[in-house]
Parts: C-alpha cells; sequence; structure tokens
C-alpha cells in the first residue's frame, strides 16, 4: 500500500492507484471543510450562498433547479482534481490540501444571511381616490398608468417609511411543532425564510424586527409581517424547513394596500433535515 514501508515516492513512481488516494484524500479534506463550516455557521453557512450563486450562473443557460448535492458534488470534484494541479506526495498532504483550499473559499464567500422581517405599514392602510388622485399629480411621478400601489409608494417615501405588503402567514402543523420555537430556531432544526422576487430581497422569518409578529397555536404558526415593496405587485417566495416534516416551499403574489392572507401546510416526514437540503435548490 503507498507509504508503508517504502516512504515517500518520487514523482516519476505514482502509479494509478496512488493518484486514485491521493485524490480521494484531497476530496475528503473538501467534505471535512463543508462540513466544519455547516456546522459552526448553519443557515448563514458559505454553502448555502455558493448554490446561490451557481443557481444565477446556471440561469444565464436556462438551468436554474440546481440542488444543493450537485454543488457538494462539485466542491468533491475541485478537491479530487487539485491535487493534480497541487501534486502532494502524501495522502495526509492531499487531505489538507483539499481542507485549506476549501477553507480558503469559504472564508472569501460571505455568509448566507437574511435580513429581520418587519411589522406591518400601519401608518398607510390605504388611500382614498382623492389622495390617489393628489399623489399622481406630483411632479415626481411621470407614468401615466398611476395606480393606488403608486401613491401609496410616494406618501410612504415622503414620511421617511418604506411601502410594503402586508403578509400574514399562517405555517400549520398537522403534528404540532416539536419543542420550543426559540431553542429550535438556535439548533437550527426550524427554519423560515421569505423571498421578493421582484426585488431580489430574503428576509428571515425568525428574524422580527420593528413589529413583526409570530403567534403560535396549538397547530400553527402565524406571522404578520412587512415586506418592502417597489411596485403594485410582487412574488413572493416562502420556504419553511422543521424537524419531523418535509422542506416547504411556495409563491404567492402580494399586492400593495391589501393583506396577503397566506396559509402554508406542512407535510410530517421522518426523513432528517440534514439530507432533505441536500435535495433542494438554496437560489435564496
Amino acid at each position: 500500500m503507498y507509504g508503508v514501508k517504502r516512504g515517500i515516492k518520487a514523482p516519476g513512481e505514482f502509479g494509478f492507484m496512488d493518484m486514485t488516494g491521493l485524490a480521494l484524500a484531497g476530496s475528503a479534506g473538501i467534505i471535512a471543510a463543508i462540513v466544519t463550516d455547516y456546522q459552526q455557521k448553519g443557515e448563514a453557512a458559505a454553502l448555502f450562498k455558493i448554490n446561490e450563486w451557481v443557481v444565477q450562473l446556471g440561469s444565464l443557460v436556462g438551468v436554474t433547479d440546481i440542488p444543493l448535492w450537485m454543488v457538494v458534488l462539485g466542491l468533491v470534484v475541485v478537491g479530487a482534481g487539485s491535487v493534480f494541479y497541487f501534486q502532494p506526495i502524501t495522502r495526509q498532504g492531499a487531505f489538507a490540501q483539499g481542507f485549506g483550499l476549501l477553507a480558503v473559499l469559504l472564508t472569501m464567500t460571505p455568509p448566507n444571511l437574511a435580513s429581520g422581517i418587519e411589522g406591518f405599514n400601519d401608518s398607510l392602510p390605504g388611500l382614498s381616490a382623492t389622495a390617489a388622485r393628489e399623489a399622481s399629480l406630483r411632479p415626481e411621478i411621470i407614468n401615466a398608468s398611476f395606480t393606488q400601489g403608486d401613491a401609496r409608494i410616494v406618501l410612504a417615501q415622503e414620511q421617511g417609511e418604506a411601502a410594503k405588503y402586508d403578509v400574514q402567514l399562517r405555517v400549520v402543523f398537522p403534528e404540532g411543532v416539536r419543542g420550543d420555537i426559540s431553542t429550535m430556531v438556535r439548533r437550527g432544526t426550524i427554519r423560515g425564510r421569505l423571498h421578493n422576487e421582484q426585488t431580489d430581497e430574503t428576509f428571515n422569518l425568525f428574524r422580527t424586527s420593528e413589529g413583526a409578529t409570530i403567534r403560535r397555536t396549538d397547530d400553527a404558526l402565524i406571522f404578520r409581517v412587512g415586506v418592502p415593496a417597489r411596485a403594485d405587485n410582487a412574488r413572493l417566495w416562502v420556504r419553511i424547513e422543521c424537524m419531523g416534516y418535509a422542506i416547504e416551499e411556495q409563491s404567492a403574489v402580494a399586492t400593495l394596500g391589501e393583506t396577503l392572507e397566506w396559509t402554508v401546510e406542512m407535510r410530517p416526514s421522518n426523513m432528517p433535515l440534514a439530507i432533505q437540503r441536500l435535495g433542494k435548490s438554496y437560489w435564496y
């Protein structure tokens, strides 16, 4: 076996099995770095941000459904192939080189953080026809197809606030939520993200600020939140992950001036979240 009773081989003495062993050791180093980053950073792990970037690149050629396992496989292949460039002469060196290579890459990648979700914009509950007409006559507005949604945005800006889509999201857990929510959030056994496709902004449902509320019932979590708006309508996406349930991802269209009543029903599942996540495309 390579490295046993032979010491270090000269470059010309490496055979197929030697190179295979070095490639596997380099791949193992990559996997170790991925696991370390994931365990330390959880939801903010750089692996999810890399998946987002890969999806953005894939969209240029019309490929957007790129699951996390494909990203992991690609990184492992990079680790295996790197031994041919860096040419380590021991398996320990190949492992350290693979680990260090990905460690540098993950360090350079920004954490996959999402903004805290905000509350309703209660100061702008609606607009009368008069208010909409007066706002439409202001010199800042040059669009002939002016709507009440546009008027809400103008008035919000003048009041130093952001216009928001009002969303009441009800997430139903048929078998209940197993544990204290704050503890589950800390351990990464429950996660939730809301994405505005129109503005490309992503929000953490369990990181609330400025009046957003989360209410818990026997079998549901109810989020009452506001999503910053730049147009009358926008498609919103939500992804909910919870231990004991299948990962659920849905979309709905929100409209300014109207409360989006949105219900997401979770499906019980015995598959561990770590395995489920490998099959999901984390594009936000």
